[in-house]
């Protein structure tokens, strides 16, 4: 088909020209006469039999247009297309994609994290708080080094920079807390504060995301932390100072009822009783802190004839900071810090003096601790330990 092609073209394009009479040979021109056209078949069977036998088709070259050299410029209020056409800028290749994928699979790491921080701290466990802290520490650092390197569109820059800010909080909470050294307030409150920044700064990071956050339960997302402050005894009660007497009557209102706390001591040793070796050692970060509990029975009023009260029982004590609770330990009778505090049954005028222990972190701020007293009914004193008459 395609040489079938090729003959009929070459046929129709190269055939001869019908010839022209020629006028010089004739004195009277006679009017024009038809051009007689070869049969078309018949050009194409002979273009055929020649190409079929190898003879030349006796192709003559045909002349092109001239291309000039110089083609015509548009005139001045002519504009080129190219000029008109508007160049095409390619779109940058942004890691939109990458910091979303990092925020989802990395938030909620950070939270839990922050969260056992916390808890740490509030309980001054001092080894949870080294190894929470350092775990929270490279993690933050990991992915500080992950984001900065990531190059966002300005639709994304602010999640950017909040999951930045709240990547530098948790990184410097981690340093507040890494050596060796006990608990302090400072260091605690400080921590505390990096942890609540960054736990605000990740909340705007997954507010400013264009897509749902997976694999994130939504009560993490949701965590607050509260401001970091020491828990003042007037947040429980009435406040109280050491060698001051709290006054009340017993169930029956027969009779008055002083209560005092005397004293507190810090101590990191005790023996067992006065005459065994056995010696009691605080553990390595811990400390015991032995309060004075003094309780008197004022004497009868009133028409009742009951006369003698009960003194509060151990497990009505218990010592607070901040969001912690401390409650007394057990003691035997004859250890070596004297006799200790428990229920009893005093007569008129009669007083009970003995000793609670608690058992508590060593760094723990006892300036801002408080023994708060539960007598039943609605009477819970409390005392602030660092506040003296």
């Amino acid at each position: 088909m395609t040489i079938l092609a090729l003959i009929v073209f070459t046929a129709i394009f190269f055939s001869p020209s019908p010839t022209l009479p020629d006028a010089a040979s004739s004195p009277d021109p006679a009017p024009p006469q038809p051009v007689i056209t070869q049969d078309l078949s018949s050009l194409l069977t002979e273009a055929r039999e020649r190409l079929l036998s190898g003879q030349p088709l006796n192709i003559t070259s045909v002349q092109t247009p001239e291309v000039l050299d110089n083609p015509a410029v548009p005139d001045g209020d002519e504009t080129s297309p190219v000029e008109n056409s508007t160049p095409i800028v390619p779109e940058p290749d942004y890691d939109d994609d990458e910091l979303a994928a990092l925020i989802e699979n990395s938030s909620a790491s950070l939270m839990l994290l922050s969260l056992q921080n916390t808890h740490a701290l509030y309980s001054w466990d001092e080894k949870s708080v080294k190894e929470n802290a350092a775990s929270l520490h490279a993690l933050a650092k990991n992915l500080l080094r992950e984001t900065e390197r990531l190059e966002v569109s300005d639709l994304q820059e602010p999640v950017k920079t909040a999951f930045t800010l709240s990547l530098e909080s948790y990184v410097a909470a981690g340093e507040t807390l890494q050596g060796n050294d006990p608990l302090n307030g400072t260091r605690v409150d400080t921590a505390l504060g990096e942890l609540q920044r960054g736990s605000a700064h990740l909340r705007k990071a997954f507010e400013g995301l264009d897509r749902p956050v997976l694999h994130v339960p939504q009560e993490i997302v949701e965590v607050s932390f509260p401001e970091s402050r020491p828990l003042a005894a007037s947040d429980a009660g009435e406040e109280l100072a050491l060698l001051q007497r709290y006054l009340y009557e017993d169930r029956h209102r027969a009779n008055d009822i002083s209560l005092m706390l005397a004293g507190v001591t810090k101590i990191r040793v005790y023996r067992q009783s006065d005459e065994s070796t056995e010696v009691i050692t605080a553990d390595p970060g811990r400390m015991f802190l032995l309060v004075e509990v003094r309780v008197t029975n004022l004497g009868h009023k009133g028409d009742s004839r009951v006369y003698k009260i009960q003194t509060p029982g151990i497990n009505a004590f218990t010592l607070h900071y901040r969001d912690n609770t401390y409650s007394p330990i057990k003691l035997a009778h004859g250890t070596s810090l004297g006799e200790p505090y428990d229920a009893t049954t005093l007569d008129r005028h009669e007083k009970k003096v003995g000793y609670i222990l608690f058992d508590v972190p060593e760094a723990l701020p006892i300036d801002e601790c408080y023994v708060r007293v539960d007598l039943g009914r609605a009477d819970s004193p409390v005392w602030a330990l660092g506040k003296t008459l």
